[in-house]
């Protein structure tokens, strides 16, 4: 069996990462034509609101690779802190990676932020009718007082 190229083995964790995208259920995902390379910037092309780039490096290079999704964020005409990168963890197949991802924590609290529920929630149908008959009573006291 031949060793994969490097740039193999990433096209295929792109690929990977969008089909993750896909199953999800956030809409459609395909590698950027040239990946990254030309006009459109990161290696994922979606409806997200955020720039993906890839990386399925032996050994990472964290701040080098932070700074290049940084900058096509920035040159993408996208909001240069809304990047993230996806990094393979080298020690899993690359079949079936685990992958983590690396984003501005502000923005990961930003994401956190909306997609939390509320602390308080509409109230049940018995629960609201039971406070309509408190509502009643302590206004027939109220009537009484």
């Amino acid at each position: 069996m031949k060793p994969q190229s490097v740039k193999q083995i990433g096209k295929k964790f792109e690929n990977w990462g969008n089909e993750m995208i896909e199953e999800m259920g956030l809409g459609r995902a395909i590698r950027t034509p040239g990946s990254g390379s030309g006009k459109l910037k990161g290696d994922s092309f979606n409806s997200l609101d955020f720039l993906f780039e890839y990386k399925s490096q032996r050994v990472p290079s964290w701040t080098g690779n932070i700074k290049q999704a940084r900058r096509e964020a920035e040159v993408g005409n996208y909001n240069s802190d809304k990047w993230v990168l996806i990094q393979r963890d080298p020690q899993t197949p690359q079949a079936n990676p685990q992958a983590f991802a690396i984003l501005d924590y502000i923005e990961f609290l930003k994401l956190l932020k909306k997609n939390s529920e509320p602390r308080i929630k509409e109230p049940d149908r018995d629960f609201k009718w039971r406070l309509q008959r408190l509502k009643e009573a302590i206004n027939q006291v109220n009537k009484k007082l």
